[in-house]
């Protein structure tokens, strides 16, 4: 009986974690719980204190090998309000392949999804150097 016990309770903290991370939406959080979720969801991007951009407020992470960034724009209440990754394109196929797993494929470089009654859209856009996926409230 003790084995069973210890079966469903790794069971549902595997459930637990993995319905946290399917979706890794950041919109609507308070910037006081960006930092451990992305740790949770992301280990490796640690935050880059060094960002200073008088224009926009925001949060911004680095992976460990500089090849991703991910920021997370910030309303006056500090609440964000929109997320933008930005890649180098060896990350191109594992990112669009995460994407189709996840997320409702609408077009080229588009997807949708939906949590908790509000109805998201993220776009690939592709540029010279890099790539960027937004995330944003529809």
């Amino acid at each position: 009986m003790k084995n069973g016990t210890v079966y469903i309770g790794l069971l549902l903290f595997t459930l637990t974690f993995s319905m946290t991370t399917k979706g890794q939406n950041f919109i609507g959080l308070p910037k006081s719980e960006i930092s451990g979720l992305l740790k949770t969801v992301n280990p490796h991007f640690k935050p880059d204190r060094n960002a200073i951009n008088p224009t926009y407020k925001y949060l911004k992470y680095v992976d460990k090998i500089g090849e991703q960034t991910i920021l997370f724009f910030l309303s006056d209440k500090d609440v964000c309000t929109f997320v933008r990754w930005i890649c180098d394109y060896s990350n191109l196929t594992d990112m669009t392949d995460m994407l189709n797993r996840k997320y409702h494929k609408n077009g080229p470089n588009l997807w949708s999804y939906s949590e908790k009654g509000s109805n998201y859209v993220v776009t690939l856009v592709e540029d010279e150097w890099y790539f960027t996926v937004s995330f944003r409230k529809n």
